[in-house]
């Protein structure tokens, strides 16, 4: 019985793989046909060879997925593909989402948490060594430029629009799989396609995301040219253009420029987060005028009264002012609204003991021993107040490269009081032990 099973399993393999072959050898014959006559000295002359040969290549782009589309459930999907075999099922965590991969002879698709397909990637394309959307591009663009009368216009539109819109879900999938550089390379041939003058559809949105991604692929020069044709088409993201347009200008080296539009993206749109938080980053690390980056921290904090580390920050630039309570006040905030927030522990702590070092090194010329108590009693106050926040931290701490810098704190002040009870001396030995 199990031989009579596994021979029909056999068979079905092979009747399925021969239907797909006998499809994919019609689609094969239909553009040698179509592309022969591209090559013919007349024929070549008309619109409509051109046009049909785009629909050959294009028909073979679109067969794998053939009544597939993005949405469509598991279960949708194999009463589509009821006549194709899958070879093997996974599961892979991209970007911190998990998908379910199911592998057929010439795609992957790629479902998500839901159930429905997000994606796909074709692994054996009917037209291999050739990018198919481009060539379709190509053989519409010269039907176009044949068609002066224009009776081929409506193929040409469809068509061009069949391109724009696969070279978007070939951008989103490549995208989501991490693969910035091809994502950007694919969304500006969408933006190509869309705006051929046969069609005339100028997206600024898809123009937007071949900067966007071109700045994740860290190809500044890129992100920065379209990002200004981004400004130059009036398309700003609500400030997002002038704060990626910043930060590509300050990658590649050109720190003014950057602050320079900043600024400019500030004036226009003051209420923008994105610009607030990049001028912030930018005068902090360029030393400018301080009161100048409160401003910034003030109006960001307005917009965006749970973000604790707009509340750090503005403690980091009051602690550098010599404002020491009114850092700590903003610390105490910043773990207020949000009680896991590490780095208002830590540079809560790292205050505490900043306070301390300055209060020992100032003791160390004091000359007058009642003075000088009383500045030991202080250092050794702003050290047990620095307990707390650094334990905390500890507790908190996930970065494998800041812990020890958190032990070392811990170590270093239970030293110092470790003989004023066996409490700290435990606990000196603890982070001790931790370092050796």
């Amino acid at each position: 019985m199990k031989k009579i099973l596994t021979a029909a399993l056999m068979l079905l393999m092979v009747s399925q793989l021969g239907a797909q072959s006998r499809e994919v050898e019609t689609l094969l014959k239909d553009f040698e046909k179509n592309k022969e006559k591209t090559e013919h000295e007349k024929r070549s002359t008309r619109p409509a060879t051109w046009i049909d040969y785009a629909k050959a290549v294009t028909n073979a782009y679109s067969y794998p997925t053939n009544n597939l589309w993005v949405g469509l459930s598991s279960l949708e999907s194999k009463v589509v593909l009821k006549d194709q075999r899958v070879l093997s099922t996974e599961y892979q965590t991209i970007q911190g989402e998990q998908y379910e991969v199911v592998k057929y002879q010439d795609k992957d698709l790629y479902y998500n948490a839901d159930g429905k397909l997000s994606f796909w990637i074709i692994t054996e394309p009917v037209l291999k060594d050739m990018d198919m959307l481009d060539e379709a591009y190509n053989a519409y663009d010269k039907a176009a430029e044949l068609d002066t009368r224009g009776s081929s216009k409506a193929d040409i539109q469809e068509g061009l629009t069949f391109i724009a819109n696969n070279y978007i879900n070939d951008a989103m999938a490549a995208y989501t799989l991490g693969k910035y550089a091809d994502a950007s390379v694919k969304f500006e041939k969408s933006f190509v396609a869309a705006s051929h003058p046969a069609l005339n559809v100028v997206d600024t949105t898809i123009v937007y995301y071949v900067g966007l991604t071109a700045l994740m692929d860290q190809d500044y020069s890129r992100a920065v040219k379209f990002f200004e044709k981004c400004l130059e088409m009036d398309y700003y993201s609500a400030g997002d253009t002038y704060a990626n347009l910043a930060e590509a200008y300050k990658q590649l080296g050109n720190v003014e420029k950057g602050k320079e539009l900043l600024s400019q993206g500030f004036t226009e749109f003051p209420d923008s987060q994105s610009i607030l938080v990049a001028l912030i980053n930018a005068y902090l690390e360029s030393n400018d005028d301080p009161n100048k980056v409160l401003e910034f921290i003030q109006r960001a904090q307005q917009n965006e009264p749970n973000n604790p580390s707009l509340f750090y920050a503005e403690g980091n630039v009051q602690k550098n002012l010599g404002n020491f309570e009114e850092a700590i006040s903003l610390y105490e905030k910043s773990i207020e609204v949000d009680s896991s927030f590490f780095f208002g522990y830590f540079q809560m702590g790292q205050a505490y003991y900043d306070k301390a070092v300055e209060i020992q090194t100032a003791a160390s010329d004091e000359l007058d021993d009642n003075k000088y108590m009383e500045m030991v009693k202080e250092l050794d106050t702003m050290l047990l107040k620095a307990i707390a926040p650094f334990e905390k931290s500890f507790e908190l701490v996930q970065d494998e490269e800041i812990r020890p810098v958190v032990i070392e704190y811990l170590k270093n002040i239970y030293f110092r009081l470790r003989t004023s009870s066996p409490e700290y001396e435990a606990a000196y030995n603890k982070y001790n032990d931790m370092l050796q």
